[in-house]
This record gives C-alpha cells, sequence and structure tokens, in this order.
C-alpha cells in the first residue's frame, strides 16, 4: 500500500520561495504491465456497473439498487488494494483510482461507495495495525466480505478539535455513546471505526464497531443536494460495548483529517486518511469535468446561431479551450498525487485543486447549455431533447467542494504547517524585506507561462511570508483567517502551476494514468484514449498555466487589502442593518 509520504514537501518549499522540479520530473507514468493488471479489473467492472445500476432510476429514487453494494463486494470492488489472500484484489492505488473514476463515469454514488469503502474502510488499516485480535478480526471480516466505513462527523462539526461521542471504560472494553453524520456507507455498513473521546481525558481515539452491536442505531439517511444516491447517513450510539481489543492502538489524532493536527506517533494514519481523501474526491471530480467537456463539444457540434455553427465563434472556443484545460490540470495533479510520491500537505492541496477546477467545468457547461434548456436530463428526455444529465454533475461538482472538508478552510489549515516552518527560521529563497504583502503580487501580468513565472510567483509568496511571520506572533496570525487562507490557496495554485509544467515538460508518452470514458451506451470498457483526450499537449497546458495566473492576480490583491484594520468591523452589526433595512 502507497505511503502517501513525500519529504521534503514540494507545497510545504513553496511558501519558502523554493520550486521543487527535481521532485516533479521526470512526471511519473504508470508502469505497462500494472495498467493492463488495472485494465482486466475495469472490463469487470463495467459489466457489473451495466448490470446493476440504473443511474437514472437512482436519481429518481435516491438509493442505490437492492444488492448492488453486496455485489460490488462480492467480486472484491471493496477490498481493491487488499491481498487476495482475505478477499482482496491486490490492486495498486493507481488501479483503485481508475475503477472509482470509471464507476464515477456511470453513476456518482456507486463511485463513492467503491471510494469510502476502499478508503475509509477497516480493511485500510490492515497495514498500519499490529499483530493481534484487531488485525485478526478484520482480516477475517474482509475475507467473509465486509462493507465499512467511518465514522467521524458530528452534529457539532468536524472542524472541532473536541467529540463530543464519549468512550467510558468498563470491565473487558468500553462503552460509547454519540452521535455521527455525514457517514459513507452508514446505511449499509458491517463495520465502522468510530472516533470517540475518552471518558475523564481529552483524548480522541478510534474504536471499531459492528454495527450489528445492541445500541447502534442508523438514524437517519442523508439527501444532499446532490450525490443522489450515495449510501451516507447519521448514526447514534447508545452505550454500544466494545471489546478493549477493538481500540485502535495509537495515542495521537493523526487519523483525522485537519493538516493542522499534531502527526501520531507509529502507524501511518494521517497518510491512509489524506489518501482516503483523494480516492473519493479526485476521480470523481475527473470524472465529472471529462463528462462535461464531452457534452459541451457535442452540444456545440450540433448547434448554430443564424446558420453559423456555434463551434465557430470565438468565445465558445475559449469556453471548451478552458474547460480543456482544466480537465488537463485535473488528470496532472491527480496523477501526480497517485504516482509522484505526493505527501499530506500536497494531497490537501490537490483536494481543492480538483474539486474547484471540476466546479469551473461544470458551471461553464451550464452556462453553455443553458441555449438548450435550464432543464433535467428527464425534461429534456420527455420533449425529445439530448437528454445528458449536466444538472446531475453541476450539483455532484458543488458537493465535492464540501466533502472532505470544505475548500476554504482547507486553504488556511494546509497554509498553518508550512507557516510553522517559517516561525522555525527555516530560511527563505527571497529577499523577506521587499515590500511587505502590500508590495508583492501587482507585477505579474507581464510574465510569461514558461516555468520562471512559478519561481517568481514562489519567491513572491516567501516574500509575503517572511513580512507576516516577522509583523505577527504566530498565534495572532493564524487568527487571521482570512490571510492564511489566501496564503494556502496562493501556494495551491503555484502547485497546480508546477505540476502541470511538470506534465508538459515530459518527455514520455504514456496517456494519464486514468483514461477518458464514455458511458454513452454503458460504462466504457475499453481504456485507449479517445476523441476528448486529445487535448493534451503544450497549448493545453500553457492555459492551464495562464488561468491560474489569472486567479492568482485576483489572490495577490486580496492579500494585500487584507489589512489588520479590516477585523475591528463588525460585520454582524452590518448584516443585521441590512436585514433591518
Amino acid at each position: 500500500m502507497t505511503s502517501w509520504v513525500s519529504s521534503p514537501s514540494v507545497f510545504e518549499e513553496l511558501f519558502l520561495g523554493r520550486v521543487r522540479h527535481d521532485l516533479l520530473t521526470p512526471f511519473p507514468a504508470q508502469d505497462s504491465a500494472d495498467r493492463l493488471t488495472g485494465d482486466a479489473q475495469m472490463e469487470r467492472l463495467a459489466v457489473l456497473l451495466r448490470e446493476r445500476i440504473d443511474p437514472e432510476a437512482v436519481e429518481l429514487s435516491g438509493r442505490l439498487p437492492g444488492g448492488a453494494v453486496e455485489a460490488l463486494r462480492d467480486a472484491g470492488f471493496l477490498a481493491m488494494t487488499l491481498d487476495p489472500a482475505i478477499g482482496g484484489l491486490g490492486l495498486s492505488q493507481v488501479n483503485a483510482f481508475r475503477l472509482v473514476h470509471l464507476a464515477a463515469s456511470w453513476c456518482t454514488a456507486a463511485a463513492f461507495a467503491l471510494g469510502v469503502g476502499n478508503g475509509f474502510g477497516s480493511g485500510s488499516y490492515l497495514a498500519v495495525l499490529p499483530p493481534g485480535p484487531l488485525k485478526d478480526m478484520i482480516s477475517a471480516r474482509v475475507a467473509a466480505g465486509l462493507v465499512s466505513g467511518g465514522a467521524d462527523a458530528e452534529p457539532g462539526g468536524t472542524a472541532n478539535r473536541a467529540r463530543a461521542t464519549t468512550a467510558v471504560p468498563v470491565e473487558g472494553g468500553y462503552l460509547i455513546s454519540g452521535q455521527k453524520v455525514f457517514i459513507g456507507n452508514a446505511p449499509v455498513a458491517d463495520l465502522m471505526d468510530v472516533s470517540a473521546t475518552l471518558a475523564g481525558t481529552s483524548r480522541v481515539r478510534l474504536f471499531f464497531v459492528d454495527t450489528r452491536s445492541p445500541g447502534f442505531v442508523v438514524s437517519a439517511r442523508h439527501e444532499f443536494m446532490g450525490l443522489r444516491g450515495a449510501a451516507i447517513g447519521a448514526v447514534r450510539l447508545d452505550d454500544v460495548l466494545v471489546p478493549e481489543w477493538a481500540l485502535m492502538p495509537e495515542e495521537g489524532d493523526g487519523w483525522r483529517m485537519r493538516p493542522d493536527a499534531p502527526a501520531a506517533e507509529g502507524p501511518d494514519l494521517a497518510g491512509l486518511a489524506v489518501g482516503a481523501r483523494h480516492l473519493v474526491i479526485a476521480p470523481v471530480a475527473l470524472a465529472l469535468a471529462r463528462s462535461c467537456l464531452r457534452w459541451s463539444r457535442e452540444f456545440v457540434s450540433r448547434r448554430a446561431v443564424d446558420g453559423r455553427g456555434l463551434g465557430s465563434y470565438d468565445e465558445i472556443q475559449r469556453v471548451l479551450a478552458e474547460s480543456a484545460a482544466d480537465v488537463y490540470a485535473i488528470e496532472s495533479v491527480a496523477t501526480w498525487g497517485l504516482l509522484g510520491g505526493a505527501g499530506a500537505p500536497e494531497l490537501t492541496a490537490a483536494k481543492n485543486l480538483v474539486s474547484r477546477a471540476c466546479w469551473r467545468v461544470a458551471d461553464r457547461t451550464v452556462s453553455l447549455m443553458g441555449g438548450e434548456g435550464y432543464e433535467t436530463s428527464r425534461s429534456k428526455r420527455r420533449r425529445g431533447a439530448v437528454a445528458a444529465p449536466v444538472e446531475r454533475a453541476f450539483r455532484d461538482a458543488r458537493a465535492l467542494r464540501v466533502a472532505g472538508g470544505v475548500d476554504f478552510m482547507l486553504d488556511a489549515w494546509s497554509a498553518q504547517p508550512a507557516l510553522v516552518r517559517c516561525y522555525a527560521g527555516a530560511d527563505p529563497a527571497a529577499d523577506a524585506g521587499a515590500g511587505g504583502v502590500g508590495g508583492v503580487g501587482v507585477g505579474i501580468g507581464g510574465a510569461g507561462v514558461g516555468v520562471g513565472v512559478v519561481e517568481e510567483q514562489a519567491r513572491m509568496l516567501a516574500a509575503a511570508c517572511a513580512h507576516l511571520v516577522k509583523a505577527h506572533p504566530r498565534e495572532e496570525l493564524f487568527e487571521r483567517q482570512r490571510t492564511v487562507r489566501l496564503l494556502g490557496r496562493i501556494a495551491g495554485e503555484l502547485l497546480g502551476m508546477a505540476v502541470v509544467q511538470a506534465r508538459s515538460a515530459s518527455t514520455s508518452t504514456n496517456p494519464p494514468a486514468v483514461p477518458a470514458a464514455s458511458h454513452d451506451a454503458g460504462p466504457a470498457a475499453s481504456h485507449g484514449a479517445d476523441a476528448a483526450a486529445s487535448h493534451g499537449g503544450d497549448p493545453i497546458a500553457g492555459l492551464a498555466v495562464t488561468g491560474a495566473r489569472h486567479r492568482l492576480a485576483g489572490l495577490w490583491a486580496r492579500l494585500a487589502e487584507d489589512e489588520p484594520s479590516r477585523a475591528s468591523i463588525r460585520f454582524d452589526h452590518l448584516i443585521t442593518d441590512l436585514m433591518e433595512n
């Protein structure tokens, strides 16, 4: 299993003004033998999806059909990276990604079942658990056929360090009580790791709970604004007894998906958490963005205005090119995240990069196809129009910016560990006294799209960080969440630019790790690059970099305007005045 650890961190080095091209090149590609192994499993999954899941029926009912999750389990798709000796498929992380991507190109709910089951499922902990009864139990349950997930989020909010769910020590084990929400696979899981605070302490630990235990109740099934049919729900635990050996043997809370949480000693649980999030979010983002690009191209090819083909108009060409560039960026970031030795900081930044890019593509697609009606696919089908499910992709794409940590808070959290290095006296490769925050970022308009622009921007980031670190104690700076968030987002955009450039500059002729898939007549069973994949190459990479530069211009301007005096404004009073007037 991939450890998801990178040292040093490409992302955190950007805060010191250094662009580690040596860690980005040569751009990675999947081994051909491993790819063939994945191809065979993709053929199997494509057949299963066609036979067992109707995406339109899932949209209407809000449920995966009965037996679908069990069919995925029985075929080994909920244990894709686990040892075949216990019923797993023994696949690499990149092939697991490809399978989730294939599922997402057909039905997002099915993709979430796969992503959650493989990323956050109990079997994922086998790689880090020491020998003992807990590892034996999970191995046996996987071998017998297991659907599982993790239960951490609570009604009070996941951002809280504490957990209201408690574990009270009793003879031979613990009694766990509390509520959990937004839990993937909750309505169908057999086993679940549950976070709880040890009674009498502030320590939050993980406990593996059999969902058949007395007192364990699935209290609700969530109906989200998107992700229709995904098996996500709320659970309640009322004095659920778990044996003493069912406690995860570690002291820290490094398993939690907070980039600023202290790392746990022992098992690489933090690596498992960020790797799991990448498996749930990134392949779905890529599949949705590719589908939107394909629908956009098909729409343009069949439409005309006053006898002139829609695709001949300059703005339409630019809209399609921008979406193609975003797809290229998602492909690049996802591939490097899987194969390039990315660690927790990079994968945290990758979550926002891919989900925001997916959202931009979906948003453009809705605008572009508005000429054919702002309708559901069902409404279009009733009147004989092409029934591309754009509205589903739009809702699902927006959900990805919330799932796994809301995007604006991840920006702030991802910046904090890097800023800690700045406070620790790491030597930045920039002149920290050059102009302060207000004096950086305004001169990027003339920069080119070559490698030099990333170095220039990284030096500007280092200068801004050095200025802020010198001007503010750490606690005070971290309280300025908008400032820290902007620094994190700037670094994320720079990481995306560097990865795109590394892919473009690579001499490898291998296709992306996850080639485009179509589900016009069912999930794609062939995995060669189709016409939609022809957007690869320097022109599209250049557009992706240019788009990032434009976003950076706005971010730098906002950072320069984020003066301390703004913190004294009572925004609650302003809002009250607006509502009363």
